[in-house]
């Protein structure tokens, strides 16, 4: 068995083993190798079970953390799967995607002052993995049924979570989605080395099956109206997520071979990568230029590079200190050979033949601080010229506004659906969740989004004022009070709040 380190403070800065970079970079298969019986259990009695589970706090979908870590500890792995289930429908899937170690529950673990965090996603991840391959538990139970029907637009994470707190509460749901299967941007946007489509599949799947209907390839807004949902359902909750890019103003962005990069990853994972591959409708070439520093472009970059087997090279404005990214990719992505450029911004795409060949960036430096907390980028009046075959550009994208337009619903920034306190858009008995409220987030938030707009649903349909206690507030109550814990001691937690 491989050894890695388990003690207080572990001797790798990332929680995880991982392949070996020369052999994983040619091919789709999960970076990440999962913990054994042994390695999780040793991992989760790291877990010093505070008091005052910070962890917890910090996680958008308050995931008990805590009381997972108690379980394993002691191999009791059925109970730590309930416990996270609670509130986390897609637990094998946020296990792989949240940033842990860079804003969420490892970030906050209080024994990270003395060494390094416990290993909460990765314990997690093991968990759920052998909940799907060992051990079927039972999804929670529906509660009775209410008569009430919900249409919900967009079958992403924040649609799912959604979905799955109004089953439980008893109310019918039917989910509308365009892409002919579930997951939204965790399907598409996030590639199979990172997330494996078994596992997010899966795990729709479990939801899907707690009793709601769901129709594929149905675009709200063309295929069937809002206000024809509005007629059938007695509320529609939309949940169509991030997809519109900014406009590409930089000259030759025209060119062919410079690429949308979320179209990029959509194009290649949608489908199966396997498919794509069969099929491939890019000509990436050898020389690959990704524009951009979030995670998208770090995808997109790392995608290419299994594509290509060529030289890529993420170029961004700011340092390496500003990019708005998960570290570990960035160091995953070194470790794979992607090459990376800084204080460079393309200035204009040139080429021959119609198709680029060569981007002319300017050369930047650091100024002043600005809305973002980070240092803007200021040209310098110098520029560099790279070489290249292909350009991807990843700079981000704002909310999905092909509804709101449509539909005529109130819109606030960048065409982001306005809500109320009680996530209500400018129509009466249409709610919204998500990227197409907040902009593209994390999918563990757009998740806590979902759950919070159905909430608001759910008292909509009853007629329950905003006091009424929701399963979200319901446990993160419980388990910050010294009451909870003594009932997790004792084997006596509830599974589910009064109805």
């Amino acid at each position: 068995m491989r050894e890695v380190s388990l003690e207080t403070k572990r001797a790798s800065k990332f929680p995880f083993p991982k392949k070996d970079a020369d052999s994983r970079k040619g091919t789709f298969e999960e970076v990440q190798l999962p913990y054994t019986v042994e390695e999780a259990m040793a991992e989760a009695s790291r877990c010093v079970t505070c008091g005052n589970p910070i962890c917890m706090d910090v996680c958008p979908l308050q995931t008990d953390i805590r009381g997972m870590c108690e379980a394993v500890s002691r191999g009791d792995f059925q109970t730590a799967y309930h416990r996270i289930r609670e509130t986390n429908a897609l637990l094998g899937t946020t296990a792989r995607c949240c940033p842990q170690l860079d804003s969420l529950c490892e970030a906050a673990c209080v024994i990270g002052s003395r060494g390094q965090p416990v290993a909460s996603g990765m314990i997690q991840r093991f968990v759920a993995d052998w909940e799907r391959n060992v051990s079927r538990q039972p999804d929670p139970k529906a509660g009775p049924d209410t008569g009430n029907k919900v249409a919900i637009v967009g079958g992403g994470p924040a649609g799912l979570a959604a979905a799955e707190l109004l089953r439980r509460y008893g109310h019918s749901v039917t989910i509308f989605e365009e892409l002919p299967v579930l997951g939204g941007t965790a399907w598409y946007g996030i590639p199979d080395y990172h997330l494996p489509k078994d596992v997010l599949q899966y795990e729709a799947s479990r939801i899907v099956g707690m009793g709601m209907k769901v129709k594929t390839g149905v675009k709200v807004g063309e295929e069937v109206g809002l206000d024809e949902l509005r007629s059938d359902f007695d509320a529609v909750l939309i949940a169509t997520g991030a997809k519109d890019v900014g406009k590409f103003d930089t000259p030759g962005s025209d060119l062919d071979g410079v690429i949308d990069g979320y179209r990029f990853l959509e194009d290649v994972f949608v489908s199966g990568v396997d498919e794509y591959l069969a099929k491939p409708t890019y000509k990436l070439g050898k020389r690959v230029l990704v524009i951009g520093g979030g995670d998208s472009a770090l995808d997109c970059a790392r995608t290419a590079l299994r594509l290509t087997g060529g030289e890529v090279t993420i170029v961004y404005r700011r340092t390496e200190v500003e990019m708005p990214v998960d570290e570990i990719l960035i160091e995953e992505g070194k470790e794979e050979g992607l090459y990376l450029k800084f204080l460079l911004a393309p200035k204009v795409y040139s080429g021959r033949g119609g198709h680029v060949t060569k981007a002319t960036m300017s050369v930047m430096k650091l100024g002043e601080v600005d809305s973002s907390g980070r240092r803007s980028p200021v040209p310098t009046g110098e520029t560099l010229d790279m070489d290249c075959d292909s350009v991807i550009i990843a700079i981000g994208r704002g909310p999905n506004t092909f509804l709101q337009k449509k539909a005529g619903i109130k819109t606030g920034w960048k065409g982001a659906i306005s809500i109320d306190d009680h996530s209500m858009t400018s129509i009466a008995g249409v709610f919204a969740a998500g990227d197409v409220v907040s902009g593209e987030s994390l999918v563990v938030k757009a998740m806590a989004m979902g759950r919070d707009a159905a909430q608001r649903v759910h008292e909509y349909l009853l007629g329950l004022g905003s006091a009424h206690t929701s399963l979200y507030d319901y446990y993160y109550t419980r388990r910050t009070t010294g009451s909870y814990y003594r009932e997790m001691l004792d084997g006596n937690e509830e599974t589910l709040p009064p109805a």
